[in-house]
């Protein structure tokens, strides 16, 4: 019986990776927690609220977004998904979003760090998540 278990998930797990809803579920929860931190940011600074917290939010940002690019393997283009197929059709394209969005957050974590030019780094982190999602996500 306690080998039962570990069996079926060995013959359970190759049928979840084959149509790409373990990448795609992988990936929702990292969009999530960038949404999530995101909207964290937003309320400390439109309410400075727990401003204390901002450095943290930033760098996890920051951390999450190096992971983005590879969040978006060909395998992974699910239906029920918010990514647009244009992900894997302009792959060179969406790899400069990325890469934009790395470095936005980069320099929003910087800002908050030295305590300069936060708002204007907060506006292009914004603009490269906005970038992004106009190209490449599908609004609900």
């Amino acid at each position: 019986m306690k080998y039962l278990t570990p069996l079926l998930l060995l013959l359970f797990l190759p049928t979840v990776l084959a149509d790409g809803q373990a990448e795609y579920k992988y990936r929702e929860g990292v969009m999530e927690a960038i949404g999530g931190q995101m909207a964290s940011v937003g309320a400390i600074m439109r309410g400075q609220v727990h401003k204390e917290n901002l450095l943290i939010h930033a760098r996890s940002i920051a951390e999450l977004a190096r992971i983005v690019p590879d969040i978006f393997p060909e395998d992974s283009a699910v239906r029920q998904s918010e990514a647009l197929p244009a992900v894997w059709e302009n792959p060179e394209e969406f790899k400069q979003k990325t890469e934009d969005f790395i470095a936005a957050s980069d320099e929003f974590a910087s800002a908050v760090e030295s305590g300069e030019g936060v708002g204007q780094a907060l506006q292009k982190l914004g603009g490269s998540c906005k970038g992004c999602h106009d190209e490449f996500r599908e609004e609900h």
